[in-house]
Parts: C-alpha cells; sequence; structure tokens
C-alpha cells in the first residue's frame, strides 16, 4: 500500500525545494499546495517542486501545479518540477503538456541548476 502524500520542503540558496512523495490525489493534494505555498518566502527566486517520491498524481494535483505556476509568476518567481522520465507522474506531466507552463526536469540537480540561473 502506498502512502499518502508528505511533503518535506526546505531552501538552497535562495531555491525553495519542495519533495513531495506517496501519492497526491483530492484527498491533499489543497492541503499540499497550500502547505508549500505557507513555505515560499517572498525572497525566493524560485522554486523546485521534486516528484522523484511520487508514486501518484491526478487532475487535481495537476491542477495545484497550474495553480502555483500561477501564483508565483504573479509574484515573478518561477516553478521548475522534477519528475523522472517513464515514471507514472512524468507520463501525465507529458499527457497534459505541463512543459509549456513550467520546465520539467529528469533529476533535480537539473533543476536546481536552472532555478539557480547556472
Amino acid at each position: 500500500m502506498t502512502e499518502l502524500g508528505n511533503v518535506e520542503v526546505r531552501e538552497e540558496e535562495g531555491v525553495v525545494v519542495a519533495q513531495v512523495s506517496g501519492e497526491l490525489d483530492l484527498s491533499n493534494s489543497p492541503a499540499t499546495g497550500k502547505a508549500i505555498e505557507a513555505a515560499l518566502p517572498a525572497s525566493a527566486r524560485a522554486l523546485v517542486v521534486d516528484f522523484t517520491g511520487l508514486t501518484f498524481l491526478d487532475s487535481s494535483g495537476v491542477a495545484m501545479l497550474f495553480g502555483l505556476v500561477r501564483r508565483l509568476g504573479d509574484h515573478r518567481q518561477q516553478l521548475h518540477v522534477v519528475a523522472p522520465e517513464g515514471e507514472a507522474v512524468g507520463r501525465v506531466l507529458e499527457i497534459v503538456d505541463f512543459g509549456r507552463a513550467a520546465p520539467v526536469y529528469a533529476v533535480l540537480d537539473a533543476a536546481l541548476d536552472a532555478a539557480r540561473g547556472a
């Protein structure tokens, strides 16, 4: 059995990293989005949402991501998403063409480099 979603947030050199694991669905995506937003200071230049440990993502989780893109854009902040290639979550993001809203990376280091402007 897979656990419900869990989010851990930390800051690395002006970039907030939110690692989401377990499952992200209607039962927890609103609370997960609020937790991520609450941990995002106005001084952060970017947010990286790391879905490496996520096993399931439904449409409410996708809607949460699009909402984050909108809210971060209002504050001139950027969103970067990590979703390993070939995994279910990455396929969902491909199907909804999420890459047009925010960049999606296969590994965390690539997302961090891009968020830092490397």
